[in-house]
């Protein structure tokens, strides 16, 4: 009995001194979060509310490139397999298309139900606002094209080299200096945005003399500011999707 009450005392000890523990370093978090923020490249939301709603009314003036990612599709896990049919198996050309929005496969990589409607929708936002667009250029991928066509009236050129990184085997470094040289070669003008239409995972810190401190990663209809100075790259914003761009238009 007397071992047994001991074994009792020290595991409500132990547990005690947990819960402390546990206290503690909750207490620490809480007081180091701006610290931690700052380090982990997050930012308290009214200074993301300041930042979108600046870079939202400065690319109303046009010169930048806007790169989008295509609006929603099906999530097939084997998408890639399908992709370079599109973007690889036809007699086209290099940067020619199979088109695949007239082909078996079709669902598996153009734009679904919602991502059509998604896609003409953000189309009006863009009309209301005035967004000047110079050009448009889009992956030869079907989601990329069709989301070129229903938000930006079309497209001036297509480009394998947009296709998002999964369907090839490639270095990285090769494809970092390619990406670079495109984006500095995209036409620029200071009364228009070019647009690029295309995928996730095109856009890499890499290829900016100022790389972002998180993550590049978007969700279907967001897009990042890009600005080109001196044949150079520089990242400027992220709009994580298209909802937290539009709104700083509408006032209530």
């Amino acid at each position: 009995m007397k071992n047994y009450l001991i074994k009792c005392i020290l595991i409500i000890f132990a547990l005690s001194s947990l819960a402390l523990m546990m206290t503690a370093s909750s207490i620490y978090l809480y007081e180091k979060r701006g610290q931690i923020s700052d380090k982990l490249g997050f930012a308290d939301k009214e200074s993301m509310q300041s930042a979108d709603e600046y870079w939202a009314r400065e690319i109303l003036n046009g010169g930048y490139i806007l790169h989008f990612r295509h609006a929603e599709r099906d999530k097939w896990i084997d998408v890639q397999m399908y992709d370079v049919l599109e973007s690889d198996l036809h007699i086209n050309g290099v940067d020619g298309s199979r088109y695949a929005e007239n082909d078996y496969f079709s669902q598996a990589v153009c734009l679904n139900e919602r991502g059509k409607i998604q896609a003409k929708a953000m189309g009006e936002h863009i009309k209301y606002i005035g967004l000047p667009i110079s050009t448009v250029v889009s992956s030869v991928s079907c989601r990329a094209r069709q989301t070129a066509d229903l938000t930006f009236g079309g497209y001036d050129s297509q480009h394998r080299l947009l296709v998002h990184t999964g369907p090839y085997n490639e270095i990285d470094d090769d494809r970092t200096q390619i990406l670079k040289e495109f984006y500095v070669s995209l036409p620029v003008i200071s009364g228009g945005n070019v647009i690029v239409s295309a995928h996730n995972s095109v856009v890499k810190n890499e290829i900016f003399e100022n790389p972002s401190s998180g993550y590049l990663d978007i969700e279907e209809g967001g897009f990042y500011v890009i600005s080109q100075r001196d044949g150079k790259l520089y990242f400027e914003h992220e709009f994580h999707n298209f909802a937290s761009f539009m709104k700083i238009f509408y006032d209530r």
